[in-house]
């Protein structure tokens, strides 16, 4: 009995020691209460919550941020990419008559496929966040281009037909040389290897692309006069195009900048002449294309390598217009 009061008594004592030591903190939903932000549906372009948008589309993301009760000494305009992949930042320094209420707009062109979502806060003399009213606005870029990603182009081997080693962009498949008469249609460009002759690289694969209405056939063991002469055209190799950082990645985000990007070159190629492999086909290389039917696009190499039967191949990924 005696055990049991004691324990009733510590227990009752640490109840009271811990609620004589609790300290009252800021609430995360209401601590920034002070700051208002509204967005205003004012044009035909507006976004206020949630939009898509086609590539090319006007956007206005038209604001006012209010504070109550402190001055804001500048407003932050942050942009997120994609599941927060990037971000960009862009200050504005307020006017002594705009620090209790900015009003703006923002002006842009849908640019990149995928989301995009924009916040606006404001900051006071300290550089200290003081708000975004708990509300951000995104955007929504329609898919207006189609990206394929690692697929296989093998060298020629006569002693293995079953390799594929001709490719159509649109469908995203690689063909044997028996199944291309009957694709030639849809067939852009088939592969091929040299051997490097330089003292550096003596004996190494330099992997060079021709389209199938190449003339003369750069490959003359595969016999192409029967086929269809889909005429693809291609630009020069463009070193260094691939990684995270590359313009594979991060330039070519829309069909509109696809084709801006592809007329900064010219496209008027139907073969590559390589010969050495230190400027052969290799991983981050890039070549632009235009089908026939007038869509630009690009090609990565992503490398090139054997697989486990060692068999050389490419591994290519591809962006085109929808």
């Amino acid at each position: 009995m005696t055990t049991r009061k004691i324990l009733a008594f510590m227990s009752v004592l640490a109840l009271a020691t811990l609620a004589s030591c609790r300290v009252e903190s800021d609430n995360i939903f209401n601590m920034f209460d002070d700051v208002k932000v509204t967005y205003h549906d004012d044009s035909d372009y507006s976004v206020t919550d949630y939009r898509k948008y086609n590539d090319g589309d006007s956007v206005h993301i038209s604001f006012t941020i209010t504070s109550a009760n402190r001055d804001m000494m500048k407003i932050v305009v942050e942009s997120t990419t994609g599941n927060g992949g990037s971000n960009e930042r862009n200050e504005v320094i307020l006017q002594s008559n705009e620090r209790r209420s900015y009003s703006g707009r923002l002006r842009l062109k849908m640019r990149r496929d995928g989301r995009a979502t924009f916040r606006i806060f404001a900051l006071d003399e300290k550089n200290v966040y003081m708000g975004d009213g708990y509300k951000s606005v995104t955007i929504e870029g329609a898919p207006s281009y189609t990206i394929l990603a690692d697929r296989k182009v093998y060298r020629p081997n006569a002693d293995k037909p079953e390799l594929p080693t001709f490719y159509a962009i649109a469908q995203g498949k690689a063909y044997t040389y028996a199944e291309g008469l009957a694709n030639s249609s849809d067939i852009d460009f088939g592969i091929y290897a040299r051997i490097d002759q330089t003292q550096a690289n003596l004996g190494r694969l330099v992997f060079n692309l021709y389209s199938v209405s190449a003339e003369p056939n750069p490959y003359p063991s595969f016999d192409l006069s029967n086929w269809t002469k889909r005429r693809t055209l291609f630009s020069a190799p463009i070193r260094n195009a691939g990684g995270p950082s590359g313009i594979f990645n991060t330039t070519l985000v829309s069909s509109s900048r696809i084709e801006e990007e592809a007329k900064k070159q010219n496209i008027n190629q139907t073969q590559t002449n390589l010969t050495e492999f230190t400027t052969a086909l290799n991983a981050g290389t890039l070549l632009y294309f235009l089908t026939p039917e007038g869509k630009y696009g690009a090609i990565l190499i992503n490398q090139s390598t054997v697989d486990a039967a060692n068999n050389e191949y490419l591994s290519i990924s591809t962006k085109i217009q929808n």
